[in-house]
């Protein structure tokens, strides 16, 4: 996991190389490892991601990311009737990730791991 410390900051602005894609589906593939144990355990269907097309399926929504730059952008659509939902972004300010749905900031958190964790909670529990 990247540190966030003023150099690798500084790198990230220069070069533009906010978030690396890699490190966000083993991210994503280790969160829905976990859920997919506990699924399984109350015999639930399981959720699967595909990394070609970024999107997590779960049992009642999908969760489509992309990056832009400095944003990772997270959608979800409900199943039931194909509709959005709502999404969250994710900022790299450099030192730190702030998570916001419109112009409302949600968390600030340190690793990319945390806000991808706050994120999905916030998609999947939240979100109606």
């Amino acid at each position: 996991m990247t540190d966030k410390n003023w150099i690798n900051a500084y790198v990230s602005k220069i070069s533009g190389k906010h978030f690396e894609s890699l490190l966000i589906q083993d991210i994503i593939d280790s969160f829905i490892e976990m859920l997919n144990v506990k699924l399984n355990d109350n015999q639930q269907p399981k959720a699967n991601f595909n990394k070609e097309e970024n999107e997590i399926s779960f049992p009642d929504c999908l969760v489509s990311f992309k990056i832009q730059g400095s944003v990772l952008s997270l959608k979800k659509v409900l199943k039931s009737n194909y509709q959005v939902a709502g999404g969250i972004k994710i900022f790299d300010t450099g030192l730190s990730y702030h998570l916001k749905s419109g112009a409302e900031l949600i968390e600030e958190v340190e690793t990319i791991s945390e806000a991808l964790d706050r994120a999905l909670s916030y998609l999947l529990l939240e979100l109606k």
